[in-house]
């Protein structure tokens, strides 16, 4: 499929009307606020697994550069990362049945996001409990890990790589920024192929989670301009002002990932009718 001839317009015009006649603006307020009250759990519940892993250290270190790099508010995403973990920390230590109330609260939060998922991709089947808890399972317990080893390769590659060539400081924090985005998508790409109940195409799931991923970063630059032009934010709150924006940011988080989900879902139609030689060669195969 050429991109020429793919219909952008009458792409953009469909993800765009479907957003705002399915309510998904309401679906992103829902889901933050369960990820309010669901991030310290799920990070604790994570770091438990984490800790069983050889270099411990390094994989959460990294994990962090991640975060604040590509799905967090530049100036407060250090902030926001100690908070988290000082929180989950002590999650941590809490007694078996508290366990259980933290694993709980993780599943709630999984639920919710299969369900925006599914209804993204009009699927009105759901799996049975076995298989929503075996792909939960890995979705906590592996994916981490896998996105983790991905950035550890990765970095060490690019630094080990850098100053061979005496090349300029912009470069390095260009090729960061490179691989930062393409972990991110792939981040984001894994969760749109793994949590809909139904068949996406790998490369879809990858193109939506590449969209999703720069999405992100123009926000993060958005909301640095923000915070440096218009202080008004840290005027009225003070030190409290990391609260109100922390909410705002999953909000337009959860609305940027629902879009890219709406593109993975939305794509497939558009490439068939953009190719209809390739799809009337598969309908007579």
């Amino acid at each position: 499929m050429h991109p020429l001839r793919f219909p952008w317009r009458r792409f953009v015009a469909h993800v765009s009307s479907r957003f705002v006649e399915e309510n998904f603006d309401q679906t992103s307020a829902s889901l933050a606020f369960t990820t309010l009250l669901s991030l310290v759990p799920l990070v604790a519940v994570v770091l438990s697994i984490v800790t069983l892993v050889p270099f411990f250290p390094t994989i959460v270190q990294q994990l962090d550069l991640f975060l604040a790099r590509n799905l967090l508010p530049e100036r407060s995403a250090e902030m926001i990362v100690n908070h988290v973990l000082q929180f989950s920390k002590k999650a941590g230590e809490v007694t078996a049945v508290g366990s259980l109330v933290l694993v709980a609260t993780v599943l709630l939060l999984l639920l919710s996001i299969e369900r925006a998922f599914n209804h993204v991709w009009s699927v009105a089947d759901n799996r049975p409990w076995w298989q929503r808890l075996r792909l939960f399972a890995g979705l906590v317990a592996l994916w981490p890990l896998v996105i983790a080893c991905v950035v550890v390769a990765t970095s060490h590659a690019v630094t080990t790589s850098l100053g061979l060539l005496d090349e300029p400081p912009w470069v390095r924090q260009l090729l960061l920024k490179i691989l930062g985005l393409s972990v991110a998508g792939l981040f984001l790409g894994g969760l749109y192929y793994a949590l809909p109940n139904t068949r996406v195409a790998p490369r879809d799931a990858l193109w939506a989670g590449l969209f999703a991923s720069v999405i992100f970063l123009m926000m993060q630059k958005a909301f640095e301009l923000y915070l440096s032009n218009v202080p008004s934010y840290t005027a009225v709150y003070g030190a409290f002002a990391t609260v109100p924006l922390f909410l705002l940011w999953l909000y337009l988080s959860w609305a940027v990932v629902l879009l890219g989900a709406l593109v993975a879902a939305t794509l497939p139609e558009y490439r068939r009718s953009a190719d209809p030689d390739r799809t009337n060669q598969l309908d007579n195969n």
